[in-house]
């Protein structure tokens, strides 16, 4: 039953005013034909079944268009706009005229409310001539916006029927979380190239350390000729193995630690902050958000926080899989909500080695950070994305104090 209402729905709203009408009218004339036998009447009714008829077989061909959509770039910032492209090609024998093509935005997810539309106005499109045109789509929250697919309104000749017909395949947009530039993620985070000398013995790095005798298996190209020459056997060199600053950036996905959905918003706009502090000092870089779990370059991690969603999570669970993730973690940045239940960090950070360096946050909109004692020594509390660049500030220099 369901599915006939909504088919019922659907034949509605695809046939116009004039196709009611002229449907309304074969009706009528049919039972006024058949009750009172009145010639003229079943032939309006016959004139109009033929004309809805061929209506409907006019509706059914195939729209002879090729369009593409692109996103370029296929990512963009909550509040601003994203660019697309719409290239349109008109394989009729006859020319469209200025044809308005729509682009619905999320359209099954808001399918009950009424999907946002973007409207893109062609010039003449004559036949096998490529049009292009460029348009913006609005992008107010974060997560991944499905654009279109883009398409015309279509009516037969006579106008009985409409409907969306689409000409391209849709396209996703990833929207990222709001972002504010910081200074510094704390004392010891330095831009380190070629790494910070350890004490872990390698046969091939970049500081020296010591000769050894050569033993079989060691590749010739560290032997060194001279000091070999001198002893009359061959020594090889030794390094010390050098660590380059590795984050990574832990984001509680527990919805108990949230007061509010909306406070998950500011936690992630905190860490994907923190990412780019972190790619601008060119340390390595791993997240684990939930299900989301990636090391590499900054581009792909702030699109992995396009598909963050509250979940029944576990901060400490997180953390042993991101100690998995990064063996070679040095700086561990741990961002949740005010619903926090800090007993758990010290289980979070036994997680890792005891010489990577802890950063916390805590995303709590009703907090006052200005009061005494509300920013503690593990974790710096935020109210809003605009304040976090000197509350961090104020966070690390009463860590060098």
């Amino acid at each position: 039953m369901p599915d006939l209402r909504r088919a019922a729905r659907l034949a509605l709203a695809a046939t116009t005013p004039a196709g009611r009408s002229v449907i309304a009218l074969g009706v009528v004339s049919t039972v006024v034909a058949g009750q009172a036998g009145y010639e003229e009447f079943r032939l309006i009714a016959i004139m109009c079944g033929l004309l809805v008829l061929v209506a409907l077989l006019l509706f059914a061909l195939p729209t002879r268009v090729r369009a593409r959509l692109e996103l370029r770039p296929a990512h963009t910032t909550a509040g601003e706009t994203g660019a697309g492209e719409l290239r349109v090609t008109n394989l009729r024998l006859t020319p469209l005229y200025h044809p308005l093509v729509t682009i619905p935005l999320d359209a099954d997810r808001d399918e009950r409310r009424g999907a946002q539309r973007v409207h893109v106005r062609l010039p003449v499109l004559r036949r096998n001539q490529p049009v292009t045109e460029q348009f913006e789509v609005p992008a107010v929250r974060r997560g991944v916006l499905r654009v279109g697919p883009a398409g015309a309104r279509r009516t037969d000749p006579l106008g009985f029927f409409q409907r969306h017909a689409a000409w391209s395949d849709p396209a996703e947009l990833l929207v990222r979380p709001r972002m504010v530039s910081v200074e510094g993620l704390g004392p010891g985070s330095v831009k380190d190239l070629e790494g910070t000398p350890s004490d872990q013995v390698s046969m091939s790095d970049l500081a020296f350390h010591a000769l050894r005798e050569y033993v079989r298996g060691d590749d010739l190209r560290h032997v060194h000729w001279r000091s070999s020459a001198r002893a009359g056997r061959l020594y090889v060199r030794q390094y010390h193995d050098t660590r380059r600053t590795h984050a990574v950036v832990l984001v509680d996905d527990t919805r108990s630690a949230y007061a509010d959905p909306e406070d998950f918003e500011l936690a992630l706009q905190i860490a994907a902050s923190v990412v780019m502090r972190v790619a601008l000092d060119e340390f390595d870089l791993s997240l684990v958000c939930g299900p989301q779990q990636l090391s590499g370059a900054a581009q792909h991690v702030l699109d992995a926080f396009c598909f963050s969603e509250l979940a029944a999570g576990d901060l400490v669970v997180s953390a042993r899989t991101a100690a998995h993730l990064a063996p070679d973690a040095s700086q561990l940045i741990v961002v949740s909500g005010s619903r926090l239940d800090t007993d758990l960090l010290p289980a979070v950070r036994d997680a890792f080695p005891d010489d990577v360096r802890f950063l916390g946050f805590r995303a709590d909109p009703d907090a006052d950070p200005d009061a005494p004692g509300a920013q503690g020594p593990q974790l710096v509390t935020v109210d809003a994305l605009e304040r976090l660049p000197g509350l961090l500030a104020s966070h690390v220099r009463g860590i060098v104090l």
